[in-house]
């Protein structure tokens, strides 16, 4: 097993969990090296979905997420991520084997804006199932200054949506309140953060000059079937990739 009992009675009550070094060096080294490849080009060189905003803060053009990089167009970086102990970790947390759902990083460069307190599960995630779970990979260093993640660490929340579906749960940045609820979490290269499409979490803006690129990969249970086509087939016809020129604001609420 992945986790301790104790480990998974953890996750069941707060919402998340940390794994600390749950990647070697040379994955994290890897990956942070395909990751510096794939953002020096514009044009996408597989199946992957790349979106671009303008910088509230410099005015310039960023590459602040790529989507639909797992499969057979990146069997390298797929083999790596997708590991025995990956799905194990899924499976043992959703309670049944687990089936990918969606994948994304988020470069979070230097002049990246901050993700409001939101739930997943708010973003059309209801259309599809009820209960999802993400694995955090942290790429480069978490810290402060460069975006790391806050989560609701209480306990206190629902299992359920508590805005509308697309909005966020405060307009507020980091760090929320009360403070004693929340925590933010500067997790090392190769760490994993495993939680729930409920629990509340965000992240401040980018101030450093450093990048926190995390990738995110979600699953859903087995029973709930494969509902990954269905999923990208929907989000890109009301949310197409784009490209440098067609940048967009960053008002726009997407998970």
């Amino acid at each position: 097993m992945v986790f301790s009992r104790a480990e998974i009675e953890l996750f069941q009550q707060r919402g998340f969990l940390v794994k600390p070094a749950f990647f070697p060096t040379d994955t994290v080294r890897r990956v942070g090296l395909w990751l510096e490849e794939m953002s020096r080009t514009t044009e996408p060189r597989g199946s992957e979905a790349r979106y671009y905003e303008k910088s509230p803060v410099s005015g310039r053009n960023l590459l602040v997420r790529m989507e639909h990089f797992l499969g057979p167009d990146y069997p390298g970086i797929t083999e790596l991520l997708m590991t025995p102990a990956t799905l194990a970790a899924a499976s043992e947390l959703l309670g049944e084997p687990a089936y990918l759902f969606k994948e994304k990083v988020n470069f979070k460069l230097p002049g990246c804006r901050a993700d409001k307190l939101h739930q997943d599960q708010s973003a059309g995630w209801n259309a599809y199932c009820d209960f999802f779970l993400t694995m955090a990979i942290a790429v480069d260093d978490n810290r402060r200054d460069n975006a790391a993640l806050t989560f609701l660490q209480s306990g206190n929340y629902q299992r359920s949506l508590m805005a509308p579906e697309w909005k966020p749960l405060t307009e507020s940045d980091p760090p929320y309140s009360p403070p004693e609820e929340y925590c933010l979490i500067e997790a090392n290269a190769g760490d994993a953060i495993f939680f729930d499409s409920y629990v509340p979490h965000g992240s401040p803006p980018n101030t450093s000059q450093r990048a926190r690129r995390n990738i995110y990969i979600t699953f859903n249970r087995r029973s709930a079937g494969d509902l990954r086509h269905r999923y990208y087939q929907d989000k890109w016809a009301s949310y197409p990739p784009n490209r440098p020129a067609d940048a967009r604001s960053d008002s726009a609420y997407r998970v």
